[in-house]
């Protein structure tokens, strides 16, 4: 039978570099960076501009993506480091979550190539409009709370993990979408949209929203459509995609740094009013009908569909605490004993305040390791709501 979860709409495979101060130190030195030039908004065109944002982004604790102009950068950056293939895309890691916690679902493949043929795990159902191979990995670097990079201009020290991703793939920037997509429309309960953040020509979006608003139409009667956030190469198509989105979704979701980006400044996680104050003007800003935020500390929504979708929160924040823990290859027997893990104090606080308020609110577990992951966190915890809420949705289908 065919799944009734669409995770659409892009895949990649990541090629995960492994930090390292020393490797780092060497590079920023080479290129002379100094400190004044380091700035998360560069524009990156080559290896030294790369660094300048990796090591501002490090600097600023923030994760983040960003557009690299000349692709031969990502191919040649990794050679440096150790390094090593992974998949990639909010949908293919929230399958992958699913799969693991026994929820049926479909990816939606925009490219393919041996690597991903290799990774992908038998019985994880796809559709794809892909055209011939081709391999354009993502870079992805996760730097270490404390990583430090010093030479004779600069000094920079991490003050918490993070992760950042690297992109130029022309496949994703494109997102052909299946036509597949149409037949299985009315028959699903889930739709996942991500993907349209690498887009950068304004017709194609046009085009895919277009596409994905009449999918979200021929959808039954109480599906649900979720659109999570993302880093936008070109920031005025990213406003087209979340103001059109905010008519199609019926939930809007996003990280922290997505949260602190709408808004236009950061927000103190731990302070209850001001979470409040800060979800309540994203979703006005957003239009969201409800808006979801994950954050490391809680997971809360706000709108008609946010109590119903608590166990759906709880379930993220376990899957993405499984993640974070255990990296690739987690098990449901590992996401079965992060479940047990203590939530964090401050953020239970925090929770029951905005429970309060009106608001729901999931507090995080209290985790600790010292190999964190922290790529695929967001992507994590979509799959765990996904998975919790559509396998609610089934057992509410055989009582019906």
């Amino acid at each position: 039978m065919t799944p009734e979860v669409l995770l659409g709409f892009g895949g990649n495979v990541d090629v995960e570099i492994t930090w390292d101060d020393a490797v780092l130190t060497r590079l920023a030195a080479e290129h002379g960076i100094a400190s004044g030039e380091l700035d998360t908004a560069t524009e990156i065109t080559d290896e030294r501009t790369l660094l300048i944002s990796i090591l501002a982004f490090a600097r600023a604790g923030e994760g983040g993506e960003r557009y690299v102009a000349d692709r031969s950068v990502l191919e040649t950056f990794p050679a440096s480091f150790d390094h090593r293939w992974t998949l990639g895309g909010t949908g293919i890691r929230a399958g992958l979550v699913m799969q693991t916690l026994g929820v049926p679902a479909m990816v939606h493949l925009v490219s393919t190539n041996p690597v991903m043929r290799e990774l992908l795990p038998a019985g994880l159902h796809c559709l794809s409009s892909a055209g011939p191979d081709s391999l354009d990995p993502h870079l992805i670097v996760q730097f270490p709370d404390g990583a430090r990079v010093r030479t004779d201009r600069l000094d920079v020290t991490a003050p918490r993990a993070n992760r950042l991703i690297y992109v130029n793939d022309p496949p994703n920037r494109d997102l052909v979408l299946s036509d597949a997509i149409d037949e299985v429309a009315p028959t699903l309960q889930v739709l996942l949209v991500t993907g349209l953040n690498t887009m950068q020509d304004p017709d194609l979006v046009t085009d895919r929203l277009r596409r994905i608003a009449a999918v979200a139409a021929a959808m039954p009667d109480g599906a649900l459509v979720l659109f999570e956030d993302a880093g936008q190469h070109v920031p005025a198509l990213g406003r087209q995609v979340l103001t059109q989105m905010a008519g199609i979704a019926d939930v809007i979701s996003m990280n922290e740094d997505e949260l602190f980006g709408h808004l236009g400044r950061r927000v103190d996680l731990h302070d209850a009013a001001a979470v409040e104050q800060a979800l309540r003007s994203a979703r006005r800003q957003i239009g969201a009908r409800t808006l979801v935020v994950h954050t490391q500390h809680w997971a809360g929504a706000l709108g008609p569909r946010a109590a119903e979708l608590r166990p759906a929160l709880h379930a993220g924040v376990v899957a993405a605490g499984t993640r974070y823990l255990i990296g690739d290859g987690a098990t449901r027997a590992n996401h079965e004993r992060t479940a047990t893990v203590p939530v964090q104090a401050r953020a239970a606080v925090v929770a029951a305040a905005l429970e309060r308020a009106g608001l729901t609110c999931v507090p995080a577990l209290d985790l600790h390791t010292t190999t964190p992951t922290t790529i695929g966190l967001g992507d994590t915890f979509v799959g765990g709501l996904l998975a919790a809420y559509a396998a609610q949705r089934q057992t509410e289908g055989v009582h019906a």
